[in-house]
């Protein structure tokens, strides 16, 4: 199949009703003399361009540690889209962007996981996944500036002004991302330069919590500086990831969070997200926003150790880290709660401290966003257990990916998230409550907006249903204990 975008023609390959194209630039090719700079505009190329193979994941160092997927074939030459149409004609569809999580560390947009032939056929979308920079590379040592937030930009700006060429309607374009990903979501819905580049949004696993300060990003620049010993663009990719390692070794501790992240720039973004969000026109565009019931177990090993008087430690740090002052007493609270609600009888020590976690980290920020928004909001709560580790990580992160692209053939999403007609039937619904989304801008009737005065999250697994998120016990506990 061979189409005409603005910077010349490419030609794809079609397979399975798919047509793809694979590895089309967004952006000047990126390279040691450009490697830290702001993304260029894309020269136009001559003659016929093939796209039947996609392009290098960006630099990264390599990924260890269940539910890790690491990247095989990197580069700094990464800004590059991958676009899937179901091959046969039609009106203008909805546009779906994908943007990959990993912690502004790992991620390729390329992964077998995010191919959207199964979602573009099965809801006639357009999907798109693309790369961004990231690491040091998505920071900028040598000026401290958000350059991978700007590569997101800079590729929904590509699909605003070619999407058309593919068969989508670049007035209906669906922002969609995962953990570090659904923080970007977030960045985007705060940044200045991102509006009108989208309209619609989808928060799976993230919010907008992890954003770093001015401050913050001095001293990342700074200590990368240091740790190089000599000017960032002579140093080989070798060299860059040793100092990237050392970096977030060193800042991670007091930065509380990998510190190779977005900040708070003026520019990229004015100002926090969630003061963005609570703003008068924060929350014009639609967004759903949700997380999966045991987020923090991939994280946390089924045979960890974990004294009581470890445990007690833990949420005693975790509280300081979020400047919560409690009480021995209330700490003690805490943990009888989750001793008598029950965590996993395997290792219950190591259960209740990823539990907490799960809270904290994940249900906290995602309600504060939702409340700053206050209206224009949709939530909910994906709880279907994965069977891997003798079911030890529950609904944990990144489960719930494979259900929205539909791809379970892989022989590690298999076992992850397990198979059979159940998990069919449960990815079918969720791509089509998307894809509705997508289309519309709002869920189907049976789900409710978020409201704070009677907050309500869909929960998706084997059944479907809309629940009061404060009738959850732990919910109610934690709401006691926050002030909500």
């Amino acid at each position: 199949m061979r189409i005409e975008v603005a910077a010349g023609r490419l030609r794809g390959s079609v397979a399975d009703g798919v047509a793809r194209f694979l590895g089309v630039p967004f952006a000047a090719p990126i390279n040691a003399t450009n490697r830290f700079t702001l993304p260029q505009a894309l020269p136009p190329w001559s003659g016929e361009r093939s796209a039947t193979v996609a392009a290098a994941a960006p630099s990264q160092p390599p990924a260890i540690g269940l539910g890790m997927r690491g990247a095989t074939n990197t580069s700094e030459d990464c800004l590059y889209v991958n676009v899937f149409v179901p091959a046969r004609k039609g009106a203008a569809r909805p546009v779906f962007v994908w943007i990959f999580g990993g912690g502004f560390i790992y991620g390729d947009a390329a992964d077998p996981l995010f191919d959207g032939g199964a979602l573009a056929l099965q809801q006639d979308m357009v999907v798109v996944t693309f790369n961004y920079r990231l690491g040091l590379w998505g920071f900028a040592p040598l000026h401290a500036a958000n350059v991978g937030l700007a590569d997101q930009i800079a590729a929904l700006r590509w699909v605003a002004q070619n999407i058309a060429a593919f068969g989508g309607d670049p007035r209906n374009i669906t922002v969609v991302g995962e953990s570090a990903g659904a923080m970007s979501v977030c960045n985007l819905l705060a940044c200045p330069a991102a509006q009108g580049l989208f309209h619609r949004a989808i928060a799976q696993s993230g919010a907008a919590d992890n954003v770093g300060s001015a401050t913050q990003a001095a001293e990342t620049a700074a200590t990368l500086r240091a740790e190089l010993g000599s000017n960032p663009d002579d140093a080989d990719i070798a060299a860059l990831l040793i100092a990237q390692r050392k970096t977030i070794e060193r800042l991670r501790p007091q930065h509380r969070a990998t510190p190779l992240r977005p900040f708070v720039d003026g520019t990229w973004l004015p100002q926090h997200p969630v003061q963005a969000a609570a703003a008068p026109h924060g929350a014009d565009i639609p967004l759903i926003m949700g997380m999966n019931a045991q987020e923090h177990r991939l994280y946390v090993r089924p045979n960890l150790r974990v004294s009581d008087a470890a445990l007690v430690q833990h949420l005693e740090r975790r509280l300081a880290e979020r400047s919560i002052a409690v009480s021995r007493s209330t700490v003690a609270r805490i943990i009888d709660h989750y001793r008598s609600v029950g965590t996993h009888p395997r290792n219950p020590n190591a259960a209740m401290l990823a539990d907490i976690d799960t809270e904290l980290r994940f249900r906290r920020p995602m309600l504060r966003y939702a409340d700053a928004r206050g209206r224009n909001t949709w939530l909910y709560q994906f709880d279907w257990p994965s069977p891997a580790l003798g079911g030890w990580l529950g609904a944990t992160h990144a489960v719930e990916i494979p259900f929205v692209f539909g791809n379970f053939d892989l022989r590690t999403t298999a076992k992850f998230v397990g198979s059979g007609s159940d998990a069919t039937q449960l990815s079918n619904q969720l791509m089509a409550l998307w894809g509705h989304f997508a289309r519309h801008g709002a869920p189907p009737a049976h789900w409710p907006a978020y409201d704070a005065t009677a907050p309500a999250q869909l929960h998706l697994n084997r059944a479907i249903e809309a629940r009061r998120i404060d009738a959850d016990p732990t919910v109610a506990l934690w709401n006691t204990i926050l002030g909500r």
